[in-house]
């Protein structure tokens, strides 16, 4: 037989509910304090990061890591995998634009109605049905990283077609991405999808990420908010990984196509992917470095606390420099191993023709470097003076050397 339930009074069920609230409201702050988190965002999730690879950690400034990591946890999608977008559109960079197709922002999203990206004028853009207010300040601007990458993450099951976890499945998520898998020039799916296991991906079907895991990520406050950490490097790591790559060509021959960035001129790309993996903290991702003056400019920059004029606010890699102990060396002064070797007249002439890094500083004042995109490869050249680097076969004269932080000679 089915008893009828028990009816309490009113203000009895009123002071329960009052000590449960408080229960629950104690329990909560003791479980924060005890992780040292706070909400991410808007749309819940702790300020933990779930695990990525160092090669993550090392190539997406920390805020914008975070960002990924909420969005993921929001929306229930992969976070490497919307890294790996982020890069992919924008290089994790800010492209605060709207393209001449439509799209605009840092993930590229449908945003000017008649437009390439939204083809119907009297229908709404993807960006004004699934706009999310990524970081709380009340306003979505497609604009924003934070704003960006929640949509991007909200729509990944709606109009991007994700389904389930699989390697298979966020592959063909990038395929609708871009409306292709790719063309005739780049495979944009396979792109995609071998950064984001570089990054941390772990679907079925993936292989084991390229990076060591690490959960050195931790984010103290807000997933929007937070500065990058200022790391160092030693010349002998910068040496050691650079020597690890001796032999890599890019794939087809004659493309520009390389494991280091996009399909373009890549001695710079590589420079600045060796450079992340030791520890200097260059903003951005290696694509921000594409032209090699970049470099000249960051590590002056980096010296003196300021290049005025030389970005806008917020754009990596000149914004807010700060000394850091990065410098320029002229051409006449001896270089350490470690070293960026600069060719051309130098960026102030508006010629900066090829950049290497310097493997060994001789006590006769030669030296030998390592360089990207040699004969379309990663190869040694020297030992030469850097008084003789056009008779030696370089490019061009040496118009100056960048100094990372901290990177010494050490024993390379």
């Amino acid at each position: 037989m089915v008893r009828a339930a028990r009816r309490f009074p009113s203000w009895v069920l009123a002071a329960v509910g009052i000590v449960l609230v408080a229960l629950v409201v104690t329990v909560v702050g003791a479980v924060m304090a005890i992780l040292g988190a706070n909400l991410a965002c808007v749309g819940g999730g702790s300020a933990l990061a779930a695990p990525a690879t160092k090669a993550a950690v090392r190539e997406i400034p920390p805020q914008r890591l975070r960002i990924y990591q909420a969005a993921g946890r929001r929306f229930d999608v992969d976070w490497a995998f919307l890294a790996s977008i982020g890069y992919q559109e924008c290089g994790h960079g800010a492209c605060a634009q709207v393209y001449p197709s439509g799209c605009a922002g840092p993930m590229a999203i449908g945003y000017v109605r008649g437009s390439a990206c939204s083809p119907d004028p009297s229908a709404p853009t993807i960006w004004e049905r699934y706009r999310f207010d990524g970081d709380g300040d009340g306003e979505t601007d497609v604009l924003n990283p934070a704003d960006a990458v929640f949509t991007a993450a909200r729509m990944m099951r709606p109009v991007f077609g994700l389904k389930g976890r699989s390697y298979a499945a966020y592959r063909q998520a990038a395929c609708n991405y871009y409306g292709a898998c790719g063309d005739s020039v780049a495979d944009y799916a396979a792109e995609v999808m071998a950064r984001a296991v570089e990054y941390g991906f772990r679907g079925k079907g993936a292989s084991a990420p390229t990076g060591q895991l690490t959960s050195e990520v931790v984010a103290t406050g807000p997933a929007c908010e937070g500065g990058d950490a200022v790391g160092t490097a030693t010349g002998s790591e910068i040496v050691r990984i650079a020597q690890s790559q001796l032999g890599t060509a890019e794939s087809p021959p004659g493309t520009n196509c390389n494991p280091y960035g996009p399909c373009v001129e890549w001695c710079s790309l590589f420079l600045a992917w060796v450079w992340k993996r030791a520890g200097v903290p260059l903003e951005g991702s290696t694509a921000t470095y594409a032209y090699s003056g970049t470099v000249y400019k960051w590590a002056k920059a980096h010296e003196g606390g300021g290049l005025p004029g030389a970005a806008a606010p917020g754009e990596p890699p000149l914004s807010d420099p700060k000394p850091n102990g990065a410098r320029v060396l002229a051409p006449t002064e001896t270089p350490a191993p470690g070293d960026a070797v600069l060719y051309g007249t130098g960026p102030e002439f508006g010629e900066s023709l090829h950049i290497g890094i310097v493997e060994r500083v001789f006590s006769n004042g030669e030296i030998t470097t390592i360089d990207g995109n040699l004969s379309d490869r990663v190869m040694r050249a020297g030992p030469f003076r850097p008084s003789q680097a056009v008779a030696a076969g370089m490019p061009g004269p040496i118009f100056g050397f960048a100094h990372p932080p901290s990177a010494g000679g050490g024993d390379a």
